[in-house]
């Protein structure tokens, strides 16, 4: 597999039904939420690294996915920087004031509510959408969407696929509805199914399908599976799988003679329809909506209005055909099989997506080159903005950098951590200090440890004498961080600690005396400077600044590593400009006038 050139943090995020990184594997799971894990899967195989938020009952590491809670996103939104972030289907999430340089909306549904849509189109760059039909239907009717709006396809696990149906033996007499039982099996149970088994009085209709139990549906739909479940009860020959998780989803739809959907649903996809053709199962479905496009074999749709008396004959004519000469369904399932595992291999849709996203991010430098600079600008990445632009900013001389809205607070952070250095070394020793401030933090740490604290020259070090060395607000101000970092070390004894404040956000929002920086560093530009060491880190945040998703976070990283270790690393040059949005015109035009762009 072709591994990425630039590896994306990219976070997927969702609401709904419950779910974690092992949930194909141990239980039912919907469309959209299978979706959402193979393709963080596919996009961590290419050396992403990828967070999902949702409801998850079991956080941690999956198959090199981390999986957190939704209730994280409050520390997410100010801790983490995002190359990327999908939002799946719960649009509402773009109101969440996360960071991301790039916002997409993956649709697994019709658009119900074009108008709350609407009231985010700033906040949103890319609108995934999974057919041509999908894609009109948003166009229709949120017609200022259509220029956002990128195909893209649902994708199947075909490894699993292929060991799941290995030794399986077809059952010419069973058939299968595996649908939410809304979407046509009250159709299949009245009109279908009692000629079909009056037809073939040996054939077994097997029902599965996720629970929606516990699901919060409309009162109409409440009263049509109640409506079903009766009908289930007096059908004869029918039989309740209940939700199977998908190896053993997949071994009962390889064994079935078809797949029967009479669909009444506007599907905008259909995942079960792509993994009874990635089987080699025959089906029998609509010819509307998108399963037109998603159904690769035209003799396995119906046409005419779902539900009429045309469509329900031609819908019994085309399943009794196809149980009446099983070899001719079969060989048309294996051209659809081999059509569909070529079109929907998550590995082949996890490039897709990597491309537009690189493509997209890299469209921005030229097109809205003002906008990002003055974003860049803000969240203390002069640097990036500089090579942006292509020249030097004329920005106003800075002085020290201003104490922090909690002083004492910091400074007694800074105190304890370093007494808890002392404690692990098994004794007091020097610290030394290299700020900009002037001598404002050694002073008072100064007077709050017992021990020697010392303002510290990274130019002229002094060798290996001090028990840690804290750095405030210097590194993100130095051209060259990594040589930065050597020089304060150099500045350690053996076994000594560097202890890092750094200032990390949009800080010149929310006072004055923070436009020095060169870098805004976030966790993973500290942990590439020091990769190989064991890094404590902890964040502390300062404010939020603006509006809705446009809001712009400040606090500051406190990081503790060892002096001592692997060669020093070097921050990525593109990182700034992947994560950060164009500023919102009205903020841009602030920044024209004050003259700093």
């Amino acid at each position: 597999m072709k591994v990425a050139n630039v590896n994306l943090h990219i976070a997927l995020l969702t609401d709904g039904e419950p779910f974690h990184g092992a949930s194909p594997e141990e239980q039912a799971l919907g469309g959209s939420e299978t979706a959402c894990v193979q393709m963080a899967r596919a996009l961590a195989a290419r050396g992403h690294r990828v967070q999902v938020f949702c409801r998850c009952p079991r956080p941690g590491m999956c198959q090199g996915v981390v999986y957190r809670d939704r209730r994280d996103l409050v520390q997410a939104a100010g801790e983490e920087r995002f190359d990327v972030l999908v939002v799946s289907r719960f649009f509402a999430a773009l109101d969440l004031p996360l960071q991301a340089g790039l916002r997409v909306l993956w649709n697994h549904d019709i658009l119900d509510t074009p108008l709350a849509l609407a009231q985010r189109l700033d906040r949103l760059d890319l609108c995934l959408v999974l057919s041509r039909f999908h894609a009109q239907d948003y166009a229709g009717k949120l017609p200022e969407l259509a220029g956002r709006l990128v195909g893209t396809v649902n994708g199947l696990d075909l490894d699993l696929l292929e060991h799941a149906s290995q030794g399986v033996t077809r059952d010419p007499r069973l058939v299968t509805y595996v649908s939410r039982p809304e979407r046509g099996l009250r159709l299949l149970l009245e009109y279908i199914w009692p000629r079909l088994r009056q037809a073939y009085p040996d054939l077994t209709l097997a029902l599965c399908g996720y629970g929606v139990e516990n699901t919060p549906l409309p009162a109409a739909v409440r009263r049509e599976h109640a409506a079903i479940a009766r009908l289930i009860q007096e059908s004869p020959g029918v039989r309740l799988l209940g939700p199977l998780a998908k190896r053993e989803y997949y071994r009962h739809l390889a064994s079935c003679a078809l797949l029967l959907y009479p669909c009444v649903f506007p599907e905008i996809s259909c995942i079960s329809a792509l993994e009874a053709q990635a089987l080699g199962t025959p089906m029998v479905t609509s010819d509307a909506f998108a399963l037109s496009e998603t159904v690769v074999q035209p003799r396995f749709l119906v046409p005419g209005a779902p539900g009429s008396a045309e469509y329900l004959e031609t819908y019994l004519e085309r399943a009794l055909e196809f149980l009446q000469r099983p070899e001719e369904a079969l060989a048309l399932a294996a051209q659809a099989q081999a059509t569909v595992r070529s079109r929907h291999d998550w590995a082949m849709i996890a490039g897709q997506w990597e491309d537009l996203f690189l493509a997209r991010l890299g469209a921005r430098a030229a097109a809205q080159a003002p906008a990002l600079a003055a974003s860049l600008l803000l969240s203390g990445a002069r640097g990036a903005a500089e090579t942006l632009l292509a020249r030097p900013l004329n920005l106003p001389i800075e002085g020290p950098a201003p104490a922090d809205p909690d002083e004492a607070g910091l400074i007694t952070t800074l105190a304890e951590t370093l007494r808890g250095v002392a404690a692990h070394l098994g004794g007091p020793g020097e610290v030394g200090v290299i700020s900009a401030d002037q001598g404002r933090t050694a002073t008072e740490l100064a007077n709050r440890l017992p021990w020697p604290v010392c303002e510290l020259d990274p130019e002229a070090p002094a060798a290996g004498q001090c028990l840690a060395v804290v750095i405030r607000d210097r590194l993100e101000r130095s051209p060259e961080p990594a040589r930065f970092l050597g020089q304060a070390a150099a500045c350690c004894r053996p076994g000594g600690y560097l202890l890092l404040c750094v200032a990390s956000g949009a800080w010149p929002l929310l006072m004055p005396g923070h436009l020095a920086r060169l870098h805004d560093l976030g966790r993973e530009d500290i942990l590439s400077l020091l990769p190989g060491r064991p890094v404590c880190l902890s964040f502390m945040p300062r404010g939020l600044v603006g509006q809705g998703g446009e809001r712009f976070h400040a606090g500051r990283w406190l990081a503790l590593a060892p002096a001592q270790g692997p060669a020093l690393g070097a921050l990525d040059p593109q990182a700034a400009l992947r994560r950060v949005r164009p500023a919102p015109p009205e903020l841009l035009a602030e920044v024209k006038r004050a003259g700093l762009i």
